[in-house]
Formats: C-alpha cells, sequence, structure tokens
C-alpha cells in the first residue's frame, strides 16, 4: 500500500515539474519574441592593449546606435546593423535557457543569462572560443513620448 502512495507522489511530482518546466519555455519564447537595441558587449579578459581596448569601446558605443536583433514570432532573426543585415533562424532549448541562432555560415548557441520584458543577456558558447567570456546585453527599443 506504501509503495502505491510512494508511485503516486513521484508521478505528481514529475507532472507539476514538466508544466512548470513547460511554462517557463513559453514565458521566455513570449519575452525574446520582438525587436532588441544592442545595449552593450563585453569581450571578455582579453589581453589588449590599451589603445586597442580604448578603440573597441568606442567603436562598441557607435556600433550600438545602430544595432537591432529581431526574433520573430516564426522562428525568423535578423541582426542589422549600419553597414549590414545578417538573416537567419533561431529557436529555444525545451529547457528554455539557450538560444540557438540559425545563420548561413555557422551555428551559434547561446546560454541565455538573464532574460526580462526589457532586457536580454546572452552568452555565446561556440566551440572555437572566437569571443572567451564574450557576453551580449541587448535592450527593448522604448518609444518615449513627452506630451506638452
Amino acid at each position: 500500500m506504501k509503495a502505491i502512495h510512494l508511485i503516486i507522489i513521484i508521478a505528481l511530482l514529475l507532472t507539476a515539474s514538466l508544466c512548470s518546466a513547460q511554462e517557463s519555455y513559453e514565458k521566455t519564447m513570449s519575452l525574446i519574441q520582438g525587436t532588441w537595441n544592442l545595449d552593450s558587449l563585453y569581450i571578455g579578459e582579453q589581453d589588449l592593449p590599451e589603445p586597442l581596448l580604448r578603440k573597441l569601446y568606442e567603436k562598441t558605443q557607435e556600433t550600438k546606435k545602430f544595432t537591432t536583433y529581431y526574433f520573430g514570432e516564426d522562428g525568423k532573426y535578423i541582426n542589422a546593423t549600419k553597414t549590414n543585415t545578417l538573416e537567419g533562424s533561431w529557436k529555444l532549448s525545451q529547457t528554455g535557457d539557450t538560444l540557438t541562432l540559425i545563420l548561413p555560415d555557422k551555428t551559434i548557441i547561446n546560454k541565455i543569462l538573464h532574460i526580462s520584458e526589457d532586457s536580454l543577456a546572452i552568452e555565446p558558447q561556440n566551440k572555437t572560443k572566437e569571443v572567451e567570456n564574450g557576453k551580449i546585453f541587448m535592450v527593448k527599443p522604448t518609444n518615449l513620448l513627452i506630451e506638452p
């Protein structure tokens, strides 16, 4: 009799866990969809000379004004900058913690570090380690209306 109770309790816990994971997945899916602006980049602990670091910082400040990311409901992905537009597709892992970008020439797996209604932080997990400990921080565009 105790074994039946234990089986029922385990089944209920598994069901609750699966429902919670599905809710988390759906919430992350709805949060990520839409247009995001680049807020900042973290390149990682690179041993670069000070003048180059300063130049990279200035370039990032300029780039962020013109860089957007679009995650469509249909899985379409667009990364647009001042001079280039890159299109592909995106998908979210079933656990809701990994964002995969499928581009024409490569696939980039990103760990989702943070997501909310207005901010998203991801960390590329590519195997080539092109950007060691790199992170991308995005924000939702705001349309501030100032009324007289």
